[in-house]
């Protein structure tokens, strides 16, 4: 299960919380161990929501739209009791097929779209119906409002007006801050994907290919894989100071060339990066691999929980700026990472200010066991060119464990 229950129940109580509702995709698939579609593809018209309430007694919800019955259906959610909205789909129902039926699967389905009862017209309807039905029409709600729309919000409003709901987006990233085994091994499942196409993309460097060849190679091996890709920063020679779109640009004897690239597969995010050299690298080329990998091992160093993020900040800058770039001046060391790109505590960096009922005042809130982060060094001077190195880590008690393999070094592309 991906969902943290115990340490949601802990939150909850410490905050006076009676149910949490999850209306983001990713939220959903925490909360309910389910990989929506339609709420992705369909994102200002198709809502879907989840229920999970603390007192153990009542049995958590979901609310799903018609065209997920079947995908939630077939994914075995530990999430039983269903309530939906939208046309029933156009499928002939024979008695004499309907005897015959013997997969779980198939009879979820089959509940789901003969249960008029538990049909609503909208969304906002069916989770009213949700709400009053578990008992919550006087009761403090979290709300994950970054799905909510004016509507809905509207509807459930002042239809339990007795209902205190609050705006909790930020709980929901609080609680999955400290993942799960499974959420572990479905981080574990992207990544390996993420690297194998990346390793893949960079072994097929060659002069006078072009940054879209390579960025094209890297596509075909996630997709092979099931995942979908979401970038695949690439630039060489010049462009190779930071993160830029691959374009036409030919492979060239002598370029630096960097790359970061992100994938999703299940809902559950990858984040990687590395560079090279085509030929043998120079002396200036190498004092920037150099201080690169300085800077990221000073960073490792200091990881472990109750570590603040603005101490991994600092020993990345220090160890690159003592190790052969005086100038470097990087702002972060990397970020958490789970079902989104950025979790808590979002960039690891200065802390900054903030204003959340569910956060101390500043962004320089300490690792907890569990936690999973990339950190990355990226390193570039202007004319010249630069490089990066990324790792996903698990923070423990006294320091960290790679999420999967993965060898850095300066990739040197033979000519």
């Amino acid at each position: 299960m991906y969902f943290n229950i115990e340490r949601a129940r802990k939150l909850m109580d410490k905050f006076g919380v009676d149910a949490l509702i999850a209306s983001t995709p990713e939220n959903i698939t925490y909360l309910t161990d389910t990989v929506s579609w339609a709420p992705k593809v369909y994102s200002y018209s198709v809502d879907m929501f989840a229920i999970y309430i603390r007192d153990e007694r009542v049995e958590p919800a979901m609310i799903v739209p018609s065209q997920e019955m079947t995908y939630v259906s077939w994914q075995e959610s530990w999430v039983k009791d269903y309530y939906t909205y939208g046309g029933k789909s156009a499928l002939i129902q024979r008695r004499d097929h309907i005897n015959d039926i013997n997969e779980i699967q198939e009879n979820v389905y089959l509940s789901m779209q003969n249960n008029d009862l538990k049909r609503l017209k909208s969304s906002g309807e069916a989770l009213i119906k949700a709400i009053k039905d578990k008992g919550l029409s006087n009761s403090r709600i979290a709300l994950d409002e970054d799905k909510i729309t004016n509507n809905v919000m509207k509807q459930i409003t002042e239809a339990l007006p007795n209902a205190f709901f609050i705006n909790s987006s930020v709980l929901f990233k609080l609680i999955r801050a400290v993942k799960t085994k499974d959420e572990i091994d479905a981080m574990r499942s992207a990544a390996t994907l993420n690297e194998k196409a990346c390793n893949i993309a960079c072994k097929s460097i060659k002069i006078d290919m072009t940054e879209i060849d390579i960025s094209r190679i890297f596509a075909e091996e996630v997709s092979k894989g099931l995942g979908k890709w979401l970038w695949f920063h690439f630039g060489s020679g010049r462009r190779s100071i930071g993160i830029f779109p691959p374009t036409n640009k030919k492979i060239i004897k002598g370029e630096m060339w960097k790359f970061d690239a992100g994938i999703s597969l299940n809902n559950y995010q990858a984040d990687t990066g590395w560079g090279g050299i085509i030929g043998e690298p120079n002396k200036d080329q190498l004092n920037i691999w150099q201080a690169t990998l300085a800077g990221f091992n000073a960073a490792l160093s200091v990881i472990k929980a109750g570590t603040l993020p603005s101490e991994i900040q600092n020993a990345m800058l220090n160890g690159t700026k003592d190790n052969g770039l005086p100038e470097h001046c990087g702002t972060f060391a990397g970020h958490a990472i789970g079902l989104e790109m950025r979790e808590l505590p979002y960039v690891l960096g200065s802390k900054s200010p903030v204003d959340n009922v569910y956060l101390p005042d500043n962004t320089d809130i300490p690792l907890e066991e569990g936690t999973v982060l990339c950190i990355e060094n990226p390193c570039q001077v202007l004319g010249l060119g630069g490089t990066q190195i990324e790792k996903t880590i698990i923070v423990t008690k006294n320091g960290y464990e790679p999420l999967v393999k993965q060898e850095r070094k300066l990739w040197v592309v033979d000519i």
